[in-house]
C-alpha cells in the first residue's frame, strides 16, 4: 500500500484526483483464469447444451462477455506472452512455442508491474513463458508464489523429478523454484491440485492489507484427454454427437468446479466485491482430437471433442476458430451485469485494464514497449462509445491476419486454399465468402497495412517465408498476383509456406 501512495504524484498526471484517490484507497484484487485449448463451443453461455460450465456461465451472467473476444496468438506460449505483458508478443521476439518463444527479458510481466505497486502475486498452473535466453522460474519474474509446470502439455496423473524426462508430459511440478514430489504419489488429478493451490493462496493472502493478483492457468482442457470417473458420471446425461465429447465435458466440468470454488473462497474471505475476475482461453479448438488416437480434422465443424462453434479453422490458424475465444470480465462493483459487448477485444487488454485501476498506464519504467492493449472499463461502462481497437494483428509462422473495422485479411498455410483471403466479419463471421476478387483495392490496402506493421517486428529465430522486411523501401506484396500463382500451383504454394512474389 505504501508504494501506491508514493507513486501517486506520477499517476495524477494521467488521471483525475478523485479517481486516483479511490483506487489508492481500495485497489482491486484480480483473478485471471486462463484455460487451455477451450474452443468457442466449449462453454454453456455461448448457447451450447452438450457441455456443462455452470460456474463459468455464472461469471458471464454477472459480468460482461464478449462476442468477439480474441487471443493474440493461436497457440499457447505466444498467447501467454501477450496476455501477461499487454504487448503484441511478436515485438518481443515471440512467434511460437519453445525455442520460437524466447521473450525479450527487458519487458516486464504484469506480475512485476503490480508487485512494484504493492500487490502480492501468485501463478498456479501452466507457465509457458520463456524470458531471456534461458527459462527463469516464474519467481524470477515478479511472481511471489508459483505452483505448476513450466510449459507444454502435461499428464494429469503423473509427474517426475527429472526436468528432462523422456515423457515431456511427466516433467516436474514446481512449488516456487523447487520440484514437488510426483503427483502420482498422492493419487492427485492435476486440475484438482491447481484448484487446491489457488484456494491455499487465497487463504493466505485474501483480506490482507495488500491487494493480490492471482493467475490461474488450468491446463484443462488440453490433451491428454482423461478425467476421473465421477466427472464422467455427472455429464453422462448430455446428448453429444460423439462419445469423446463427454470426456472433454468431464474435464471442463472439473475445471468449472474449480472456478466455482475459487469464487466461493473470494466470498468467504469478503473480497469478492473488490475482485476483478477475467476468464479466457489461450487459443481455440485443436485440430487433432480423440481419446484413442488423434483425429486430424481438416473440415469446419468436424470435431469429436472440443468445438470451435460456427467458426472456421483451429488452433494454429489465424482463422476465427484458432483465435476467437471465450472471454469474460466480471466486476459487478463497476461493470454492468449480463452485458454482451459486441466490438472486438483481445487478451492484450487485460494488463492495461488491470493497471489502469491503480492509475498506471504503462508496463513500467524502462520497458521497451508500452501497452498495445486498452483499458476496457470506459468502453464497458459506456464512457467511450467507439471501438477499443480499430485494427488488430496476428502473425505466427507463415500465418497472419489483420482486422480493420469489420474487414479481415488472412493467410494460412495449413488449411483452405492457401491464398490471401478477405472476409466481412459482420456478414460472414464463419469466413465462407472470400471477397478478395470483389474488393481487390481493399484487400491490397489491408495487406499493405499489415506489412507496414509486420516489417518492423523483431525477427523470428525460425524461418518465415513471407515477411516483407523491405516494405519501408517501397516493396509491396501484390495480393492479386500472389493468389493467381497460388491457385495455379497449390502444391508449390504449400511447400513454400505461402512465399509471396513482391514488386516495387
Amino acid at each position: 500500500m505504501m508504494n501506491l501512495t508514493m507513486k501517486m504524484p506520477v499517476a495524477l498526471a494521467s488521471m483525475g484526483l478523485s479517481a486516483m484517490l479511490a483506487t489508492a484507497a481500495s485497489p482491486p484484487n484480480v483473478v485471471v483464469f486462463y484455460v487451455d485449448d477451450m474452443g468457442w463451443g466449449d462453454v454453456g453461455y455461448h448457447g451450447f447444451d452438450d457441455i456443462k460450465t455452470p460456474s463459468i456461465d455464472s461469471l458471464a451472467a454477472g459480468g460482461v462477455h464478449f462476442t468477439q473476444g480474441y487471443t493474440s496468438a493461436s497457440v499457447c506460449g505466444p498467447s501467454r506472452s501477450g496476455l501477461l505483458t499487454g504487448v503484441y508478443q511478436q515485438k518481443l521476439g515471440v512467434y511460437g512455442n519453445g525455442a520460437a518463444g524466447v521473450m525479450n527479458a527487458e519487458q516486464p510481466l504484469i506480475f512485476k508491474t503490480l508487485k512494484e505497486h504493492g500487490y502480492t502475486t501468485g501463478a498456479v498452473g501452466k507457465w509457458g513463458i520463456h524470458v531471456g535466453s534461458e527459462t527463469p522460474m516464474p519467481t524470477d519474474n515478479g511472481v511471489d508464489f508459483f505452483y505448476g509446470f513450466l510449459g507444454g502439455g502435461h499428464d494429469y496423473y503423473h509427474s517426475s523429478l527429472d526436468a528432462n524426462h523422456a515423457k515431456p508430459g511427466w516433467r516436474p511440478i514446481y512449488r516456487n523454484a523447487e520440484m514437488e514430489p510426483p503427483i502420482q504419489e498422492k493419487n492427485g488429478y492435476l486440475t484438482e491440485l491447481f484448484t487446491e493451490e489457488s484456494l491455499g493462496f487465497l487463504d493466505r493472502h485474501a483480506g490482507d492489507e495488500k491487494p493480490f493478483f492471482l493467475y490461474v492457468a488450468y491446463n484443462a482442457v488440453h490433451s491428454p484427454w482423461t478425467v476421473p470417473q465421477p466427472y464422467l458420471d455427472r455429464v453422462d446425461d448430455l446428448e453429444v454427437h460423439h462419445p469423446d465429447r463427454k470426456v472433454l465435458a468431464g474435464m471442463a466440468l472439473c475445471m468449472d468446479d474449480g472456478v466455482g470454488q475459487i469464487v466461493d473462497k473470494l466470498k468467504e474471505k469478503n473480497v469478492y466485491d473488490n475482485t476483478i475476475i477475467f476468464f479466457m482461453s489461450d487459443n481455440g479448438t485443436p485440430a487433432g482430437q480423440g481419446v484413442k488416437k488423434p483425429y486430424t480434422r481438416t473440415e469446419r465443424n468436424d470435431t469429436v471433442m472440443s468445438s470451435p462453434g460456427p467458426f472456421n479453422g483451429y488452433k494454429g490458424d489465424t482463422y476465427e476458430g484458432g483465435i476467437r475465444i471465450p472471454y469474460i470480465i466480471h466486476f459487478p462493483k463497476e461493470l454492468p451485469q449480463g452485458k454482451v459487448y459486441e466490438y472486438p477485444v483481445i487478451n492484450l487488454d487485460m494488463a492495461a485494464t488491470v493497471t489502469a485501476r491503480i492509475g498506471v498506464d504503462s508496463p513500467g519504467e524502462g520497458a521497451p514497449f508500452g501497452y498495445d492493449g486498452k483499458d476496457l472499463f470506459p468502453y464497458l461502462k459506456g464512457e467511450k462509445t467507439e471501438r477499443p481497437h480499430e485494427v488488430l494483428y496476428w502473425r505466427r509462422g507463415n500465418d497472419y491476419a489483420i482486422r480493420v473495422g469489420d474487414m479481415k485479411l488472412a493467410f494460412n498455410d495449413q488449411r483452405g486454399p492457401q491464398t490471401i483471403r478477405l472476409f466481412d466479419m459482420v456478414k460472414d463471421k464463419e469466413e465462407r465468402i472470400d471477397l478478395d476478387l470483389k474488393m481487390p483495392e481493399l484487400a491490397q490496402s489491408l495487406q499493405d497495412r499489415f506489412d507496414a506493421w509486420d516489417s518492423e517486428l523483431a525477427p523470428a529465430n525460425r524461418p518465415q517465408a513471407n515477411r516483407n522486411f523491405d516494405y519501408a523501401k517501397g516493396q509491396r506484396t501484390d495480393v492479386k498476383a500472389f493468389n493467381a500463382a497460388a491457385l495455379a500451383n497449390p502444391k508449390k504454394a504449400e511447400k513454400k509456406g505461402g512465399k509471396r512474389k513482391s514488386k516495387k
